[in-house]
């Protein structure tokens, strides 16, 4: 019976075969049928398929177990768990078994439930270390470093002074960037200059950008700190050395990192296993500086790290913590709890330095954020100078996508060599909700080339052409190339065609385009694929109809790629449906920081 329901859910598309077939081999490892754990074993896969770390059976026991769509009901909440735990193949917290069920009914895939134990683990034993800086004298540099005697960004600076891992979240503008090189400065120079520094984000551009912003806040500090602050930065891959053929990293617990301090940006887009990975290559008394935001999206594979790390706090410090924070910042801070817990490692930070007042971007992103359709309506029509808003015109998208794109892709296309031309790209860049559809990435790419046909600038059904931007689809670590990199078609000196991309040193490459791995034109791009990036100009092209991957996160996060110009086209009931919507993940770990309850 069990069986017959898997395979009609797999017909309808509401299981993946994979989640079905591993459900069928547990249930084989067992020596037994058994109808409660083919169900389980197949929602939880599936669960770790959409993101979660767990299957809360609490979620899903006496409902429907696929919606509407099948009315076939799951087991009660407690004769589910006895079942299960009968099974030889489901076990408690710390026992060896290809599921993990524990004590908040929460089923995990082994692997799974170890590298969130360990994340826990780790970074509880490191947010509750205090550190032996010299308090008064970094009091001293920090002011010295910080105009403001008052400002998020210097407390953020006092607290990784105090903390040996330090979470900072804050949206576009509010200056994550410019913090950590102070912070740089500042533990440099209390170590006398000895402190072995690793920068690192998620992907090639993620990394590209923390470069270049660490070079740019750099230029910010006095000439004494500035010689004190590195900007080498790299991909978490290549960091920890991970083999693509065996999943192994070179660095691991038997083979430590060589740092002393590790600060990882845009940490959001870091998913569960890589989290684990790092941090068991990172050696105990080393600091950590994760910096992201926590209101974006989180990562595409499974988790919300990022999120579960900085749960809804707001400054909730102890009262130890305050006093040593209070000494370094000479700021009076007020005490929430009584004793040292996680929350101590969290700092938000509020201000943005990129939006004025009358910024329009920023008004959408709050109004977004705050989840109030309303408001985000209102901030639309009001006519803000950095902010226009279109509503789609039936039978019109065509003409106007066409129009918008020739104006705003004009840069790239009339460069005069590939830097100029990477450099366009990052000044102006479609962002889309969907993949596919007239309004998803596929359909605008198809139009853009083919406009450019109509007008002669490249051959009809010509591949490689000057200026054709390429996004690569799949890792290569021998190349060094990752999932989301952007680069540009463009001879070299002696004619041959080349994809040229940055590297995380500022510097230029070419690939030959027979040597790229799996890639697609990127005159538009998803905001999934645009996290960790930021561009001059953004046109966010909402889908025609309405898609499940429409949420508050992803329209926050397609507004806030935008610096300096947004244009958002979209229908209003659209846009107002998908900020209702919330991303949830399901997972254990903010409970077993204390940042929930169970």
């Amino acid at each position: 019976m069990m069986r017959s329901l898997l395979d009609l859910a797999v017909r309808q598309n509401l299981l993946r075969p994979v989640d079905m077939y591993g459900a069928l081999t547990l249930e084989r490892w067992n020596g037994e049928e058994s109808p409660e754990l083919l169900l389980a074993a197949a929602l939880a896969s599936r669960a770790v398929g959409e993101g979660h770390i767990c299957l809360p059976l609490g979620e899903v026991a006496s409902a429907p177990v696929f919606g509407p769509e099948l009315s076939e009901i799951a087991p009660d909440r407690s004769s589910w768990r006895s079942a299960l735990l009968a099974t030889r193949v489901v076990g408690r917290p710390g026992e060896a078994a290809p599921l993990i069920l524990d004590q908040a009914d929460r089923l995990y895939l082994a692997r799974h439930y170890a590298c969130e134990r360990l994340i826990s683990d780790d970074l509880l034993q490191r947010s509750l270390c205090d550190t032996e800086e010299d308090l008064a004298r970094a009091a001293s540099l920090l002011d010295i470093l910080f105009d403001d005697a008052n400002s998020d960004q210097k407390l953020a600076a006092a607290a990784a002074v105090v903390q040996r891992f330090l979470v900072i979240s804050g949206g576009p503008g509010t200056g994550k960037t410019h913090t950590v090189a102070r912070i740089l400065a500042l533990l440099q120079s209390l170590a006398g200059g000895g402190l072995r520094i690793g920068l690192a984000a998620p992907t090639g551009r993620a990394a590209v950008r923390l470069h270049e912003a660490i070079v740019l806040a750099r230029q910010t500090l006095p000439e004494e700190f500035a010689a004190l602050v590195p900007d080498t930065t790299h991909t978490l891959h290549r960091l920890l050395g991970l083999d693509p053929g065996s999943g192994a990293c070179r660095f691991n617990r038997d083979n430590p990192l060589q740092l002393d301090l590790l600060v990882v940006d845009e940490a959001s887009m870091v998913d569960v296993p890589m989290m684990a990975g790092l941090l068991e290559a990172l050696p105990d008394q080393a600091r950590l500086i994760l910096l992201g935001d926590r209101d974006q999206l989180t990562s595409v594979e499974a988790g919300s790290l990022f999120g579960d790390l900085c749960g809804d706090l707001d400054r909730e410090w102890s009262a130890p913590f305050c006093d040593r924070l209070g000494l370094v910042s000479g700021m009076p801070l007020a005490p929430k709890k009584e004793k040292r817990w996680f929350g101590d490692s969290v700092v938000l930070l509020q201000k943005s330095y990129r939006f004025s007042p009358g910024s329009g971007i920023g008004a959408l992103a709050a109004a977004v954020n705050a989840g109030g359709s309303g408001a985000v309506r209102e901030n639309l029509v009001r006519g803000y100078p950095d902010l226009d808003w279109i509503e789609p015109v039936e039978n019109d998208f065509a003409t106007w996508i066409q129009e918008r794109l020739a104006r705003g892709l004009r840069p790239c296309l009339d460069a005069e060599g590939p830097g100029e031309a990477l450099a366009a790209l990052a000044g102006f860049r479609v962002l889309c909700a969907v993949r596919e559809g007239r309004s998803g990435v596929a359909g605008i790419n198809h139009l853009v080339e083919a406009m450019l046909a109509r007008r002669g600038r490249i051959g009809q059904g010509e591949l490689w052409y000057r200026g054709r931007p390429v996004m690569v689809r799949r890792n290569h670590y021998g190349l060094q190339l990752f999932n989301g990199d952007i680069g540009v078609a463009w001879p070299d000196r002696e004619g041959h065609m080349q994809i040229w991309f940055n590297r995380p040193d500022g510097s230029l490459e070419p690939i030959a385009p027979a040597r790229l791995p799996d890639h697609e034109t990127a005159y538009a791009t998803t905001v999934h694929k645009a996290q960790g990036s930021e561009f001059d100009e953004v046109l966010f092209v909402l889908p025609l109809e309405d898609s499940r991957v429409l949420s508050r996160e992803l329209i926050y996060t397609g507004i806030t790629r935008a610096r300096k110009q947004l244009t958002l086209y979209g229908d209003s009931g659209l846009l107002a449906e998908s900020i209702g919507r919330r991303v949830v993940r399901y997972s254990g770990l903010a409970e077993r920081l204390g940042l929930k309850d169970s």
